[in-house]
């Protein structure tokens, strides 16, 4: 589904009723991009009835993001056993990087939004790649992390030798997403390795450690890494704004719950 949809939005002659017919297709994924954008993070005061409806108004790029996110709570829904590792938690603070995100998003005069909500969301899906297929190794990871407080990649690097950005931006990659997507998903940890977003994955960089800050939700690891200040600096946001930036995080979380009801 996914990559169908990524040519079809490829192609300039596709019509939003064409890719509309192929979301429809599928009733559960058409139930949840309904869900999604009738829900208070978008908060068009009309019901929208229709995906064709909801494309025309969104864009392509916007509901494609819909539908990845949508395909990787679906991908990793089951859980991989016992351990540490609590998803629902995990989702909750990528729920919390992404509203983040968007807040930080909205101050630096970012167009696309929702695109950079998705790329928070999504910044950690490398941590539910391993404990979903290196699940023994992962969950010595997370109890190194605990016992050492030490932070969870730095316990990843020591037992596997790679990190969850590594995996993750490997993935997307992997899935031939976009060139932005895959960076912020690497580098969130390391800006220096962003080539041609390196302001983007410093957005996601910042947004992650915001929504530690706020603890809503848990990745892994109970540690706040410190905020770049090189980072900082070319985001231009001053230390004056740091509660304010917390507030409206906190708001636009609320916004976003909705993505919650993917996991259940």
């Amino acid at each position: 589904m996914l990559n169908t949809i990524n040519r079809m939005v490829m192609n300039p002659r596709t019509s939003a009723r064409e890719v509309a017919q192929i979301i429809s297709a599928d009733p559960a994924l058409t139930a949840k991009v309904l869900q999604v954008v009738n829900s208070p993070f978008y908060g068009f005061p009309n019901r929208i009835t229709t995906v064709t409806h909801a494309i025309v108004i969104l864009g392509f790029n916007t509901m494609k993001s819909i539908i990845l996110s949508s395909t990787i709570f679906d991908l990793f829904r089951k859980d991989a056993g016992p351990g540490r590792f609590d998803r629902t938690a995990f989702w909750k603070h990528s729920i919390g990087c992404g509203a983040a995100a968007k807040v930080l998003g909205r101050r630096l005069g970012y167009a696309a939004l929702e695109e950079i909500f998705i790329a928070g969301l999504l910044h950690d899906v490398g941590k539910i790649v391993l404990d979903q297929f290196l699940h023994e190794p992962f969950s010595a990871a997370l109890e190194l992390a605990r016992r050492r407080e030490i932070l969870l990649r730095e316990a990843e690097e020591e037992i596997l030798g790679a990190n969850h950005a590594d995996v993750g931006g490997w993935l997307f990659e992997t899935w031939s997403l976009s060139r932005g997507l895959v960076e912020t998903t690497r580098c969130h940890h390391n800006t220096d390795l962003a080539q041609d977003h390196p302001r983007l994955a410093g957005v996601i960089h910042a947004a992650d450690i915001l929504a530690r800050a706020i603890r809503y939700g848990n990745g892994g690891d109970d540690k706040i890494p410190p905020l770049r200040e090189e980072v900082w600096k070319a985001l231009g946001l001053g230390e004056a704004g740091f509660d304010d930036l917390l507030r409206e995080t906190g708001a636009e979380i609320e916004k976003a719950t909705v993505f919650l009801d993917f996991i259940r």
